[in-house]
């Protein structure tokens, strides 16, 4: 069993803050506020399923690792359906947006028996240990905007690397077969990228774009082909983004160790508890033991020490 702690926490997003809540990095802003819809669907697929899988368990060190996943994950998805609800409440449009993200999770859980949803989930969360420690790691580039909202993400990010091994070892105690997840990983993956795909034409429409700052695109796989081709020698003399790119600053060396270890999250023979916690996951948990305000810890309006 994995050391993993249950926070109650709470984060002022309401309707006061902005939709672009992070003008320093409009696509990083739009990204978070997709993670957010994503977050409400298919954290709440992730409880079904894992409630579903206790049933089966008779073995209690499993049964507690299941158990302190779904606290931790059961706060993450209330907290970011307060922020949707938020971004609903300004921009109504966005209410059918998000039930088609639900009603999607909702209609996979269905239709699949319970060792794909645990497959699923266990890849998706593998992902995380690196996409998290790089949005940490950059979370001056992209988190430098709104305290509720940055804090929020930061805190989530923590957390999952906390959990970072919870979902495979379910898995691996239920189902057990690392060859049957990569079986499924081509159908989850497409699945998860539909959801972004809808979740941008859906923004679009419910949110004006001088709103968004950018357009939403630049925050599913469009990302990747502009970053590549303004990196690429040659090649970027050649091209000019129309915007601002959502990682413009951050060196290459970091995007090409990101991409590595999201490709090496789904070896047969990786184990996501194998991956090191950056140093600010440590400067985050020892503020929160030492009693600081952690839904106001980092971005603009945060208290004035830098926060590592």
């Amino acid at each position: 069993m994995t050391a993993v702690t249950f926070r109650r926490m709470r984060f002022d997003v309401d309707s006061d803050v902005p939709f672009q809540w992070n003008p320093a990095n409009p696509g990083s802003g739009l990204m978070a506020n997709m993670i957010s819809f994503i977050a409400v669907g298919f954290e709440r697929y992730l409880v079904l399923a894992v409630k579903d899988a206790l049933r089966t368990m008779t073995d209690e060190d499993l049964r507690a690792e299941a158990e302190v996943f779904l606290a931790q994950e059961s706060q993450h998805s209330a907290a970011h359906r307060r922020h949707v609800n938020g971004l609903i409440a300004q921009y109504p449009g966005l209410g059918p947006v998000l039930d088609r993200v639900v009603s999607g999770y909702e209609e996979l859980f269905a239709a699949q028996p319970l060792k794909f949803h645990l497959a699923y989930i266990a890849s998706l969360e593998a992902t995380f240990p690196p996409l998290f420690t790089f949005m940490i790691e950059n979370r001056d580039r992209l988190y430098n905007g709104d305290t509720r909202v940055a804090s929020l993400f930061l805190w989530h990010y923590v957390e999952e690397i906390e959990h970072r091994s919870s979902a495979q070892i379910v898995f691996d105690g239920v189902v057990a077969s690392r060859w049957y997840q990569m079986r499924m990983l081509p159908r989850s993956m497409s699945h998860i990228l539909a959801v972004s795909r809808e979740l941008a034409d859906g923004f679009r429409e419910a949110v004006p774009e001088e709103d968004m700052g950018v357009d939403p695109r630049v925050a599913t796989g469009e990302i990747w082909r502009t970053e590549t081709l303004t990196r690429l020698p040659v090649v970027n003399r050649f091209f000019t983004a129309p915007y601002r790119t959502t990682f413009e600053g951050i060196p290459s060396r970091q995007l090409l160790r990101l991409v590595a270890g999201l490709v090496r999250s789904q070896s047969p023979t990786h184990h996501p508890g194998d991956v090191v916690a950056p140093d600010w996951f440590h400067t985050w948990m020892d503020s929160y033991a030492a009693g600081e305000d952690m839904a106001h810890f980092y971005g603009v309006g945060s208290a004035p020490a830098a926060r590592g």
